[in-house]
């Protein structure tokens, strides 16, 4: 619609002269016919008169002269203004014709020179014009195609993704369909893929879509880089805030008075305002009024500034590190969180001083030079191996001067030509690899030297003192010489299996025993074909061997059993599980213990018998003693007692005294029938609250004859405060009796046997001491003779107390008194 528009208004100003020459054309051709028309007839009706006028050869004879003649004349009057009239137009029309047959040429004269400039126009300036005529017409191109893409082929300009970027291309594209398809016109600017600049535009003449490119020069050109520019600034502008807003930093700019212009949401949050804009309308500092001031001074000085200080970050106080800038537009700056940083630092110092200490406490000798060939670390260890002066080490001396001082001090290895050793050794600077060397010293230590570069540069030297290592390589290696030969000369029989369940190792005794060749355990058999050639053993009694070696389970024990071959000999194999699923298998011939441990045991079971037998025997005859004992002891008090009538002071002393004796006597089968029956475990112990004062005192009551005869004092040292005691109450007072009644044995006349009871950890206490070095026991009480030979362990009233100490859960020890003498110390538990 838009092409026929413009069609018609071309139409109406170019053919104004056509119409023109048309009319002109037209009346020429009516007054032709007038003139043609030689014939004339002409009527004419009026209503006053009738008028008829008839050409000659009519026959009509009656109209005279003047009648014929006055028509004539008249027509010939018309015809000759008519013939006036036609000249004039005439003249008039071939002046108008000349008139504008001159515009026309004048026309086609300025039109030539319009294309003739616009040719120069186009060749000069790069410009390539594409016209369509209508939607669906064929391109035609004027210009040169080459100003965009490198082709003869001017059709290949339309390929816009050729020369242009993929989202300029489609833009064009629409463009130009909306031009073709609308004729609605555009202009763009763009870059080739060459980089020129370009100016494409696009417009609608004379029915025809027209599409001009050209390439920017001049003042064009300088534009077309400003704007290009100024995209890039402001797409790089908006990139940089967009990288600031994301920053989790505080960021701020500021105007020339120094009033904030933008901030980051990180800032807003560090103030505690819900965003940028609150910050702005506020002018809420992140920093305090103190801070800023000082800021404001560096500023002046140096135009920027950066250092630490302490603000309130999102209500909390944070150690920031602040950099700002001012300049004649303004200025910004950032503030970074430097509180874990600084606390990092600091737990890296300590970490450093830790692994200094560290380092200083290691047996390897370290020493570390920086990338100027300068020491600046060496440890304790360093100065021990090679005896250098600290302050010589402390003063930072170079590589070089510290192997100079190394040679002078001969801890160095002996080199032909010490400055080529030096110079290669040096050389390790420029090296990038770990190297490691041995020193074999003239002292004859051995060093092991490893050198590694330093990420920062420079050398850290470590060294070892080889030579204990060595030393111990060595003994090593006759320690396992050693066992080598032990193991082969071992009279036990020992096989190591690998996992895959072959032998991989064995002495000459693992061949012996199971009465194989040695040849047939070389060469790793397996541990099935081993089994398969042993004849000496029941069926079934390699298959257990067979299985260990080959498990898979994953945990493994050690195990024993025993083999009885077929000669009647008695084998005892052990396993234990290895490392890398390795069995060892061992087997010893027992046969000659297992006899001697069968006839201990029959010797053993025979001496319990016996044991039995005694202990039967003493009950038997404690229990035939008690019966006349008890009439002895009835008898004695009879007559004691007057019942025989009144004995003479003589016969009475000793009627007294045959009463004590069959009282002793009786005591001591009593204590032989509780012990016997300690022993056989006919004794029940039945635990009931004891008072310890009261228990102490029954059971001192029975000693009082025994202390006067023998003259030895007694003496009790109670605890105050001590709590009743779970014990049997009748074995308890034997318990005191007993231990009291061993220690007054063994003492000699005029001693002092104490009892103290205290209260201990978990139970109690009761020492019994006696400073006498007595030998053994008396016979009878009151006499003096003793029995040679009996120890205090081995007494009966000993073993009596110690029993019953046993059957209540306790112990009791008997040593040296300091002072001298003996002291029994017994611990009875609380429950």
């Amino acid at each position: 619609m838009g092409f026929e528009a413009s069609d018609r208004k071309t139409e109406r100003r170019g053919s104004a002269w056509t119409r023109r020459w048309a009319r002109l054309a037209a009346g020429l051709r009516s007054s032709t016919f007038l003139s043609a028309l030689v014939p004339l007839q002409a009527l004419a009706q009026d209503n006053a008169e009738t008028f008829q006028l008839r050409l000659p050869g009519m026959g009509q004879q009656a109209y005279g002269l003047m009648h014929s003649a006055l028509p004539f004349g008249i027509a010939l009057l018309v015809v000759t203004i008519y013939a006036t009239a036609i000249s004039i137009l005439h003249v008039r029309a071939r002046r108008l014709w000349n008139e504008h047959f001159e515009e026309q040429n004048r026309t086609i004269r300025d039109s030539h020179a319009r294309m003739e400039r616009s040719a120069l126009f186009l060749t000069t300036d790069k410009r390539l014009l594409v016209a369509w005529n209508g939607p669906k017409g064929e391109a035609e191109f004027e210009g040169d195609p080459g100003i965009v893409v490198e082709t003869t082929n001017p059709h290949r300009v339309l390929a816009f993704a050729e020369w242009l970027p993929d989202a300029e291309a489609r833009q064009l594209d629409s463009h130009l369909l909306q031009l073709r398809s609308e004729g609605a016109s555009f202009s763009m600017n763009a870059r080739s893929s060459r980089g020129d600049f370009l100016e494409i535009e696009g417009r609608p003449i004379a029915g025809r879509a027209v599409m001009a490119i050209k390439v920017a020069t001049g003042e064009r050109l300088a534009v077309a880089r400003m704007m290009d520019e100024k995209f890039a600034l402001e797409a790089a502008q908006a990139q940089l805030r967009t990288v600031l807003e994301a920053i989790p930093q505080p960021v701020w700019l500021r105007d020339r008075a120094g009033k904030l212009g933008w901030v980051n949401t990180a800032y807003a949050q560090a103030v505690d305002l819900p965003g940028p804009d609150a910050v702005l309308s506020r002018q809420t500092e992140i920093l305090d009024s103190d801070d800023r001031a000082a800021i404001r001074q560096t500023q002046v000085r140096q135009g920027r500034y950066h250092g630490s200080v302490t603000a309130i970050f999102a209500g909390q106080r944070r150690k920031v590190d602040v950099v700002e800038v001012t300049g004649p537009e303004g200025g910004g700056g950032f503030a970074l969180d430097i509180s874990e940083l600084e606390a990092t630092r600091l737990a890296l110092e300590r970490q450093m001083e830790a692994h200094v200490r560290t380092l200083d406490e290691l047996p390897t000798a370290v020493a570390i030079f920086n990338q100027q060939q300068v020491l600046t670390y060496f440890n304790r260890a360093f100065v021990d191996l090679f005896a250098l002066d600290r302050s010589f080490l402390q003063g930072q001396p170079a590589n070089g001067a510290v192997l100079d001082q190394l040679r002078a001090r001969g801890r160095l290895p002996e080199a032909s030509d010490f400055r080529e050793w030096k110079a290669s050794l040096l050389a390790q600077y420029a090296s990038a690899e770990t190297t490691e060397h041995g020193w074999r010293l003239p002292n004859g230590r051995s060093l092991r030297v490893v050198i590694s570069p330093n990420p920062q540069g420079g050398l850290t030297y470590l060294f070892e003192d080889e030579t204990e290592r060595f030393t111990l390589a060595t003994s090593y290696e006759e320690l396992k010489n050693t066992q080598w030969e032990t193991l082969m000369a071992l009279s036990e029989g020992v096989g190591v299996f690998g996992s895959d369940g072959c032998l991989q190792l064995s002495n000459p005794a693992f061949a012996q025993i199971w009465s194989l060749e040695p040849e047939a355990l070389q060469g790793r058999p397996h541990v099935e074909s081993i089994g398969a050639t042993i004849t000496k053993l029941p069926p079934g009694g390699w298959r257990r061997i067979s299985e260990i070696v080959c498990s898979l389970m994953e945990a493994r024990d050690d195990e024993q059993f025993n083999l009885v071959t077929l000669d009647g000999r008695t084998l005892t194999v052990a396993t234990a599980p290895l490392p890398d699923r390795a069995t060892l298998v061992t087997v010893t011939d027992v046969t000659d213990t297992v006899q001697a441990e069968n006839r201990l045991r029959d010797h053993n079971e025979a001496l319990r018998q016996a044991a039995r037998l005694r202990t039967d025997f003493i009950k038997s005859v404690s229990f035939e003693l008690r019966s006349p004992l008890t009439s002895v002891v009835g008898l004695a008090q009879a007559l004691a007692g007057g019942v025989a009538g009144e004995l003479t002071p003589k016969q009475l002393a000793y009627a007294q005294d045959l009463s004590r004796a069959a009282d002793a006597v009786l005591a001591l089968t009593s204590d032989i029938l509780d012990l016997a029956g300690v022993e056989s475990g006919g004794v029940e112990i039945v635990k009931a609250p004891v008072d310890l004062g009261t228990a102490i005192a029954e059971a001192t009551e029975g000693l009082k004859d025994r202390l006067g005869d023998a003259k030895i004092r007694l003496s009790l040292n109670l605890q105050a405060g001590l709590p009743p005691v779970m014990a049997d109450p009748k074995r308890f007072r034997h318990i005191v009796f007993n231990l009291l009644a061993n220690a007054v044995a063994f003492a000699q006349p005029g001693e002092t046997v104490r009892l103290a009871v205290r209260k201990a950890e978990g139970g109690i206490v009761l020492e019994v001491t006696d400073s006498g070095n007595h030998p053994g026991v008396s016979a009878v009480p009151g006499q003096s003779a003793v029995l040679p030979g009996i120890e205090r362990e081995q007494g009966l009233r000993f073993s009596l107390a110690k029993a019953l100490v046993l059957l209540h859960g306790g112990r009791i020890d008997i040593h040296d008194n300091p002072s001298g003498g003996h002291q029994t110390v017994v611990f009875l538990p609380e429950a």
